[in-house]
């Protein structure tokens, strides 16, 4: 008998919840997929371009999806299920007039990094 659940928060701890029929059953729990630490991954992802990053903020969840505004780099990095989008801010706030899809990727975004920065472009895009 195969069963796949999701682990679940069992006070202080995880735990899988089984149907009560398995009840004194022995039991083996196999991990199948770990689940993945955004902001984390995005640092180690970053790691050496950190000393040019102003702001790392978390587009979309599922797949990972990160913006990090830079000093100068431009470029993509794609580790496991994370994809990294490094723009100079300069470049960003020449793009914000005029493309739509950057300007709701900037409004729905969470910060992992220098929330001000982000706060100040939301206010650009709204004004």
């Amino acid at each position: 008998m195969a069963l796949i659940r999701q682990a679940r928060k069992l006070g202080n701890s995880a735990g899988v919840l089984l149907p009560k029929s398995l009840l004194g059953s022995e039991v083996k729990i196999t991990v199948v997929k770990r689940p993945v630490d955004i902001k984390k991954e995005a640092l180690r992802a970053l790691h050496q371009h950190l000393e040019d990053i102003q702001g790392i903020y978390i587009i979309n969840l599922e797949p990972g999806e990160i913006l990090a505004v830079s000093t100068s780099i431009k470029a993509i990095i794609t580790k496991k299920n994370l994809k990294i989008t490094l723009i100079p801010l300069e470049i960003i706030k020449q793009d914000l007039k005029t493309k739509k899809e950057l300007r709701e990727k900037i409004l729905k975004s969470k910060p992992i990094m220098n929330k001000a920065l982000l706060t100040k472009l939301k206010k650009e895009i709204k004004s």
